[in-house]
């Protein structure tokens, strides 16, 4: 089971990096490519951890006289959205600060202008602008950061770790 997990762990943390990188060098980098940017990061999380459920299968196939138990699947899961999430956290922070340094503020005043162009009352925009700059400083710190990246990726794992489990379940369940 552990080299299924290292294995599947390793090819989905790698689309996670490289998709963004590709996707980088075909878009730029800047404001105008944040949302398009948002919407490629968390698909590629999405899809890439739908390794799980290949992983699964692979781990039944390489052993099909063992019963696989929710609670296996489960394990695969989490093993591979674990490796997933330290490999983005880590490529995010040399991203962060090495690749993009200016990255940070970049994305601050992106959010501060979506806020000031929202509509909303003048008052509802200053408290919300005064949010996100002390949100700033928070989200600066390498610890933080790393850890904001690992647990979206992680928490997406934790969700298809549990489908996968239900559905892998199910399917044991009418075979048996």
């Amino acid at each position: 089971m552990q080299n299924n997990i290292i294995k599947y762990g390793l090819i989905a943390g790698t689309v996670i990096v490289l998709i963004p990188v590709v996707a980088e060098m075909f878009m730029g980098r800047g404001p105008e490519t944040f949302r398009i940017g948002e919407i490629i990061g968390y698909s590629t999380m999405i899809l890439s951890l739908l390794l799980i459920f290949v992983a699964v299968n692979n781990y039944q196939k390489l052993n099909p006289q063992e019963v696989v138990t929710f609670g296996q699947i489960f394990l695969i899961g989490i093993g591979i959205s674990t490796i997933a999430g330290v490999m983005f956290g880590l490529y995010n922070l040399v991203y962060v600060y090495y690749i993009a340094p200016d990255f940070m503020d970049q994305y601050f005043n992106y959010y501060i202008e979506n806020i000031r162009n929202s509509g909303a009352p003048q008052a509802e925009i200053e408290k919300q602008i005064a949010q996100l700059e002390q949100e700033k400083s928070f989200f600066m710190s390498p610890v933080v950061n790393f850890s904001a990246m690992f647990v979206t990726v992680f928490g997406i794992g934790v969700i298809v770790s549990l489908i996968a489990g239900f559905f892998q379940r199910t399917k044991q369940a009418q075979a048996a």
